[in-house]
């Protein structure tokens, strides 16, 4: 075979190789390719698969939503019955004693009731912050234990100590002798619409999840320990505090701007306050009395204290306790002439 004949048995190339290559390429990628059709779908099935799963994600939150609520319910129905009354008497009172004011009255048989080591309940607030229900139960988380309560009721009594003993959170006033009404209210937050609704608006599970441990809280703590308190309580002391002009000056330039005076000023000043005290057991108003206390505080000593704010907290402390100074002065003589005053109408 000639060298000749061996080259022409060779498949020969065509064209320029520029042309030959870009031929391959073509050839290549007609069989490689993904179509349209197919991206369609791919991206079809990972949709689907991406809705199914926040579909059974949604239900089920949906589902575990409406099993709290279903408790929820339940809860409202059988702790609300004891509840619900007790708050809603208060708040009554409350209402009422921020009204007019209708004078100065000690009922007789206080002068032979020693409250003052009984378990009862406590709320202290303004005047403007009385105005209905919401408002009292929203203003309600600035009450506490204070020295007004300090000088004019006794220590702690056994019944509250013993029924508070075994509370882990000792420096919220669960064991505070009387009781402070807002602890009620946060102990029952659970059963209130506003709590239900927030359960609703719940994004996700670990949103969820809060409420959820919110609920057993409450519902295995806090409830039973309130409703407990609440049974045993003799008495509820109510303070309502009325605003003055002096109180407006300490305020900061914010809440100066926005015309709100708070506690923290008021309670630093001269100002009228109105002490109420209602025999639960009997749904009597034994005291009613309206009194503006102030006192002063000096330093032993060449040190003094300069903080601002230690400074008013001492000048409410001493304001909070000459208030009660004055309201027991006022009940054991006004008991005992108005105990007098009967025997007198009675004859001889």
């Amino acid at each position: 075979m000639s060298e000749h004949e061996s080259s022409s048995d060779k498949p020969r190339d065509i064209g320029l190789k520029a042309v030959r290559d870009a031929r391959i390429e073509r050839a290549s990628s007609k069989h490689g390719r993904i179509t349209g059709k197919a991206w369609l779908v791919v991206v079809s099935a990972t949709l689907s698969v991406v809705v199914a799963a926040w579909l059974f994600s949604d239900r089920s939150l949906a589902n575990q939503k409406e099993e709290l609520l279903s408790k929820q319910r339940a809860a409202v129905t059988t702790v609300g019955a004891e509840w619900f009354p007790l708050r809603d008497k208060l708040e009554a009172t409350t209402l009422e004693a921020a009204r007019e004011f209708k004078g100065d009255f000690v009922d007789p048989e206080t002068a032979a009731w020693d409250f003052r080591s009984l378990p009862g309940i406590y709320l202290r607030m303004r005047v403007e912050e009385a105005r209905d229900a919401e408002l009292i139960r929203k203003s309600a988380d600035d009450s506490a234990r204070d020295s007004f309560v300090g000088c004019l009721l006794r220590e702690n009594n056994p019944t509250a100590a013993a029924t508070a003993r075994g509370e882990a959170d000792a420096g919220s006033g669960w064991n505070d002798q009387p009781w402070n009404l807002r602890l009620a209210y946060y102990a029952t937050r659970i059963l209130t619409d506003e709590w239900a609704t927030e359960v609703k608006d719940a994004k996700d599970e670990i949103n969820l999840r809060v409420f959820v441990q919110q609920y057993d809280k409450a519902k295995d703590e806090e409830i039973p320990l309130a409703i407990d308190i609440i049974k045993k309580a003799q008495f509820f002391l109510l303070v309502l505090d009325e605003d003055v002009p002096e109180a407006a000056a300490l305020t900061s330039d914010a809440g100066r701007s926005a015309g709100k005076v708070t506690w923290r000023e008021l309670q630093q000043v001269p100002h009228p306050a109105r002490v109420h005290l209602v025999d639960l057991k009997r749904g009597k108003e034994m005291v009613r009395l309206r009194r503006e206390s102030e006192a002063e505080f000096r330093f032993a000593g060449e040190r003094t204290l300069r903080d601002p704010y230690v400074l008013a907290a001492m000048k409410r402390q001493v304001n909070n306790c000459a208030l009660a100074q004055d309201v027991w002065a006022a009940i054991k003589p006004l008991a005992a002439a108005a105990s007098d005053a009967g025997a007198g109408d009675a004859g001889p």
